[in-house]
């Protein structure tokens, strides 16, 4: 399963930036997890559009709210691994604009929330491709977990 963060907003914290790209690569090296690809992608609201839209294979999509469910890393893996054990090609996490999805825009199929502290976009962004690693890591029984 490809895994893609759909990203609203602006991506200039370099350093945020420096550790998404680490666990992109190290994620992307854990094919035997059945997370083929792991990329963070900047869109505006019309390539977003584009995008929900275009998505013609079997594609779960995630919204980050805060007011979305919350889950422990245990279930999270839980959750990708059914979509990856159900035949998902694609599983999209979408990070809104920092005022929400006013729009109705996002027609997600799950929001979730990574915690009920408020955290900035690029830190949003390091801690959900951690938690992807981390989810990649428990399903193949590699030691960084524990």
């Amino acid at each position: 399963m490809k895994i893609k963060l759909l990203c609203l907003g602006r991506l200039n914290k370099e350093i945020e930036n420096e550790l998404c790209e680490r666990y992109l690569k190290r994620t992307n090296i854990l094919k035997k997890s059945g997370i083929s690809d792991l990329t963070i992608d900047h869109l505006n609201i019309e390539n977003l559009k584009k995008r929900l839209n275009s998505s013609k294979e079997k594609s779960f999509f995630f919204e980050l709210s805060e007011k979305g469910k919350s889950y422990s890393t245990h279930d999270f893996v839980q959750k990708l691994n059914y979509l990856i054990t159900n035949s998902f090609k694609y599983c999209f996490f979408i990070i809104g604009k920092p005022d929400g999805n006013k729009e109705n825009l996002i027609k997600a199929d799950e929001k979730i929330c990574l915690s009920k502290m408020t955290f900035t976009h690029s830190l949003s962004r390091v801690i959900l491709v951690e938690q992807i690693y981390r989810c990649a890591t428990i399903m193949i029984n590699h030691p960084y977990h524990k």
